[in-house]
C-alpha cells in the first residue's frame, strides 16, 4: 500500500470527504438506487456545513485516510448503547489496498479507548462490496431491517462484532 496516513479529520478535510462520499456512493449504489436518491443523500448528508459540524463534534469519531495530501477514504462512528460505524468509504480506485481495513481499525481503536466492546454497522443489502468487506473482517450479520431512504424502502443488514 502506498504511504497512507489515518488520522482524525479536520475541517480542512471536508472537500476531500465530500469527493470520496460521491465516488463511494456512486460505486456502491449507482446500479441499485435511483440517481435522485443518491443526489439527495449527498446533498443532505454531505453538505459542507453538515460534514464540518460532524468533524468538529466531540462525540463523533471521524477518521480520514490521506495519501500525498489528498483524502482517499474516511470513516465515521459514534457511541450509543454500542459503537456504531455510520460510514466508511474509500476511493474506488484505491479498493483492495487495505485503506478500508486501516480506517475500520482506527474506529475500533477509538471505541476501545472509550470502553466500548461491540460495534454495529448497517449496510444496504444490495451493497455486496460493503457486505463482503465487513464479513471478511469478522463482522457477522445479526439482523435485517427495512430503512427508508427519502420515501423508498430498502432492506439493510446489521453487522456486529467485537472491537
Amino acid at each position: 500500500m502506498a504511504d497512507v496516513t489515518v488520522r482524525p479529520a479536520t475541517p480542512d478535510d471536508v472537500p476531500g470527504i465530500r469527493r470520496i462520499a460521491r465516488r463511494g456512493w456512486e460505486a456502491a449504489y449507482g446500479d441499485f438506487l435511483a440517481d435522485e436518491t443518491v443526489e439527495r443523500a449527498l446533498a443532505e448528508w454531505y453538505a459542507p456545513a453538515f460534514v464540518r459540524d460532524a468533524v468538529e463534534r466531540d462525540g463523533t469519531i471521524y477518521r480520514v485516510a490521506v495519501a500525498d495530501g489528498e483524502v482517499v477514504g474516511y470513516a465515521t462512528g459514534r457511541v450509543d448503547d454500542v459503537g456504531r460505524l455510520t460510514s466508511l468509504y474509500v476511493d474506488p480506485d484505491r479498493w483492495g489496498e487495505g485503506i478500508g481495513t486501516r480506517l475500520l481499525e482506527a474506529v475500533f481503536d477509538r471505541l476501545r479507548e472509550r470502553g466500548v466492546g461491540r460495534l454495529e454497522v448497517r449496510v444496504l443489502a444490495v451493497n455486496e462490496v460493503g457486505r463482503a468487506f465487513y464479513e471478511s473482517r469478522g463482522l457477522e450479520p445479526v439482523a435485517e431491517a427495512e430503512t427508508d431512504l427519502f420515501g423508498a424502502s430498502h432492506r439493510e443488514v446489521v453487522y456486529a462484532g467485537s472491537t
